[in-house]
This record gives C-alpha cells, structure tokens and sequence, in this order.
C-alpha cells in the first residue's frame, strides 16, 4: 500500500473514532506526529513523561489531539527505496531511521547521482559541507552520514533551525493551559497565570490547568434554610424551616425562633451580582460594572473589578499588548537573530530562515539569516562552488596553454571550452609525444570511449576536438559534478526552499525535509500554526 492510501485510510479511520498513530491529514495540513483519539479518551494540558515516550494533548469537545514527542521525533509513515526513487546504497527514510537500498549489479553506487548506480566516482559529503551538526542525512552518493545527536528535550531541527539541536517551547494557549504553572515541553515551566472570573480557580472544576468552579454546598456554608448563591452563578435551596422556626432567626440562612432582620447590598458591601439576605432569599444588587470590569473580575466577590492578563497567559514574548483591563502590557525584546513577529506571529519572537535563492547562493553552505546554515546544493562540472572567484557562485577560471603545459593544438580548459595552444614547427606532429605537446613521431588520437566521456568536447591528445555526444534529460553534461559525464545535480530542501515534508529532488528522487518545530504543522512544504 503506498504511503498516500495509507494516509487516507488513516484519516478515514480518525473521522470514526479509532486511534491512529501514525500521521492525520486534514486537506492539505499534514499533521505530522499527532494521532487522533478517540471523544473521551483523556488528554489534558501539559506534559506528561515516561521512560520512553512524553505526550502533550490538546483537548477538545470531540477528542484530543495527542502529539507524541519521543527522544528521536513523533511517529510517521516511513518512504520505502522505491518510493524515494533510491537505487542503492543507504538513505533517511524520513521517520529517522535508514533504509538499506543494496547495492549495484554494475557500476558504483552514486555513480550516476545520489543513490543510482553508474560507472562515475562521487565524492562523499561531510557534515561541515551540509553545515549539519546533528541529525542522519544523506552523503550524496551510497550511504549516510550522522552529523551528531541531541540531548533530550532538544531534538534535531526542534528550534527551528534546520540540522541544528534546539527545542522550540510550549506556549499556555498551545496547552491549552488557563492558568497555574505548566511544564513548556523543554526543561522549563510557565506561568500561565490566574483565573479572571469570579468563582472561578485554577483546577477548580477538576481539570489541571483549568479556570472551573465547584459549587459550594447548604453544609458548606453551615445553612439548613433558603436561598443560596452557589458561587458558581446559580443557587442552592437548602430547604425549610419547621413550624414557628425562622429562616434567619438563628444566624444567616439558619433556623431559630428569633426573627430575622433582612440584610441589605449596601449592608453587605455588595455592589453587583446576587447575595443571600441572611433571611433565606436571594437579592440581586443594582450595580453594573463598567467595561472592562465585571462582578468578582478581580477576584473579590460582588465586587467590580478586572484582573489583567500576562504575557505568558497569551502566548506571547515581545513587544506591547493589550492587558485586558485597559492598559498595556511590555512583554520584553527578543535575542538576535529573532525579532518581534520575525516570523510572521504577532509579539513572539521568531526569524524567517531565507532560501539560497534569496541569498542568491548557488552552492555550498551560506547562513540562513537565522543563526542556522543552508545547503545550497553542489556545482555541475567543471563548475566549482566559488571556483570563479565568488562565494557561494559556481564558476570556474580556465586554464592556459602553459598551465596544462601545451604548445599545440586545441586543449580543454577546464571550464568546458577549448582553447589552441598553436602549431609546432618544421617536421614535428602535436602529440607525438605527449597530449598536445610537439615531437618527432607520429600521434594516435584518443576517443571519447578511451577517455570514459559520454558528453561535451576535449582534446583527442593530438591538437583536435572530440564530440563525445549530449545528454538525455534530467541529465547534464557534469551535473553530477564530474566532467565529461552525463549526470543530474539533485536539489537540497534549502535550495528548494522547503522547510519540511518531501520535495522531488529534480533527478527522480525524493528528498525529505526536516519536520516542523513545536507544534506546527507543515502545510506546502512550509511550517505553520495548526489552523
């Protein structure tokens, strides 16, 4: 079953109410590392952790939305070789462990691009070339090569640069977390705050970390009389007294023979909401609270007032908000490279990584603008990164008749043209005793299958030019990065400019992308908010 059946199926299966743990796809959102659960399955905010496995769910009226976050990234549907179009050797299969692809019936593996066999040599990159400090990537041609693991609860891209070890935390409205402290998923804890409402405490209705209210009780509150406000914004009866009794005539909504002088909002000290008489009934105070206060909004029953918010209790970490009460509220600076909304949220601090083409690198590693690196990919032959005079530019400088040491005929300079390097004198033949140099003798000229070449010009060794033929498509002459050779230069995520999920590669291949920090998904190849 391919892996995008098995991810409808998976959906299929989540809209019925069964647990999925693999990977949900919503339209075109994949949420990677979430399985759905089923309505009243459990989830609460927070962290939880095991030995093994940490869950963070976000509960709703149907169900949670459980992300797994084990040490070596949430579960996903691996790529099988065929689908990542690897012929050979190893390659990530993009759920952090690494396929074995075999090996070649002829040729080398790499010879003829990432993972394909060919007759070509291929160098192997090295961690310092990708500029990857950790995580599991491919080499460019046979193998992989690990570039280093985090220490938990960092991961590798976790913080938002691409193969770099970091831990991008939890906000309070990411955990749907209310109030009171939280872990936020990277060693630390959050404030998230008090309850704004009256009545209402943190965990108060039983759920951790959120504002509820647990209605007061007749017992509670020593009556066995009248009306009562629950402290929940409704009321209790606490029943009736016996013949000759009054309610009240013993104390508030007590019975006793003694009669019972009513209380008034004023004697109460009550501005708004509703109140008990002593007598056993219910009074409603005449006050209206003004905007942005409202009755016990600063925690003081019948009384007006408003409890501003926090910075943490709304997510945000820069720059001046609201504070819910008529003020404002400085929620700090940020620490370069991050700027305030750098990453397009208002007031949290974050940076849009650039893309080789907005750098305008070609090849190579080039900073990402973020405090990360980009890899911009490799030059198609004889092209080399930087080789003509600029960083990160392919280009090559060629060579002249006294560098290859010529004195005749047409030679190759290096950069895929030919320049003449003259005529020898007298009764000397250009070649004769060596590649366009002039001797006595005479000159065997060599051919494109002696040298190897499939594609493009070079000297036949005696001040002649050989045609050694084109390339079919995707295939350049030197794209793999050998001269004279049909090859295809493979795109990189950075130079694609894709942030997550999985790009052709441009040579038949798939490539896999890093996977969203935190709790973004990856949506177009790019990591966003969960809608």
């Amino acid at each position: 079953m391919s892996s995008k059946l098995l991810r409808s199926v998976s959906c299929v299966l989540a809209a019925f109410g069964f647990v999925v743990t693999s990977c949900a796809v919503v339209g075109s959102y994949d949420f990677e590392g979430y399985r759905i659960t089923a309505p009243g399955s459990g989830g609460s905010a927070g962290a939880s952790t095991t030995s093994t496995t940490s869950t963070t769910s976000t509960t709703g009226s149907g169900g949670s939305i459980v992300r797994d976050a084990s040490t070596d990234g949430p579960t996903c549907i691996a790529q099988t070789c065929e689908e990542l179009h690897a012929e050979c050797g190893k390659v990530p299969d993009g759920c952090d462990k690494v396929l074995d692809c075999g090996g070649c019936e002829e040729g080398v593996c790499g010879g003829n691009g990432r993972n394909k066999c060919g007759p070509d040599p291929c160098r192997m990159r090295t961690c310092e070339e990708i500029g990857a400090t950790c995580g599991e990537v491919s080499d460019g041609c046979s193998g992989t090569i690990q570039c280093g693991r985090c220490v938990p609860p960092e991961t590798c891209g976790g913080g938002g640069m691409s193969k770099k070890c970091g831990c991008t935390p939890f906000t309070c409205p990411e955990l749907g977390a209310e109030c009171g402290m939280v872990s936020d998923g990277c060693g630390k804890t959050i404030d998230c705050g008090e309850c704004r409402e009256s009545g209402k405490t943190c965990g108060g209705g039983g759920k951790p970390n959120k504002c509820g209210c647990t209605p007061t009780t007749c017992a509670a509150e020593n009556a066995n009389c009248g009306m009562l406000p629950d402290g929940c914004g409704g009321m209790i009866d606490c029943g009736m007294c016996a013949t000759g009794m009054m309610c009240g005539g013993s104390g508030p909504n007590r019975c006793g023979a003694m009669p019972c002088p009513p209380k008034t909002c004023a004697d109460l000290g009550a501005e708004c909401g509703t109140v008990s008489n002593g007598c056993g009934t219910i009074l409603t105070c005449p006050g209206t609270c003004t905007a942005p206060a409202t009755c016990g909004g600063n925690g003081v029953d019948n009384k007006c007032g408003c409890k501003p918010v926090t910075c943490a209790m709304q997510g945000k970490n820069c720059g001046m908000i609201a504070n819910g009460c008529g003020g404002m509220l400085d929620c700090g600076t940020c620490t370069a490279p991050l700027t305030c909304a750098g990453a397009g949220d208002p007031n949290i601090c974050g940076c849009t990584m650039k893309s080789c083409t907005m750098v305008g690198a070609e090849c190579g590693v080039a900073p990402d603008g973020c405090g990360g690196n980009l890899d911009c990919g490799t030059c198609a032959a004889p092209n080399t990164c930087g080789g003509g005079g600029t960083p990160n530019k392919c280009g090559c400088r060629p060579a002249t008749c006294a560098a290859l040491g010529a004195n005749c005929g047409l030679a190759p300079d290096g950069c895929g043209g030919m320049i003449d390097c003259g005529m020898c004198s007298g009764t000397d033949v250009c070649g004769a005793t060596a590649p366009n140099k002039c001797g006595a003798g005479s000159c065997n000229p060599t051919t494109c299958a002696a040298l190897g070449f499939n594609c493009g010009t070079t000297s036949n060794g005696c001040g002649a030019t050989l045609n050694c033929g084109s390339c079919t498509m995707p295939e350049t002459c030197g794209g793999a990065g050998v001269a004279n050779h049909c090859g295809c230069k493979p795109k990189t995520c950075d130079t694609a400019g894709a942030k997550c999920g999985s790009i052709p590669d441009g040579c038949g291949g798939i490539i896999t992308c890093p996977k969203c920090p935190g709790t973004n998904v990856c949506m177009d190849n790019k990591c966003v908010r969960p809608p």
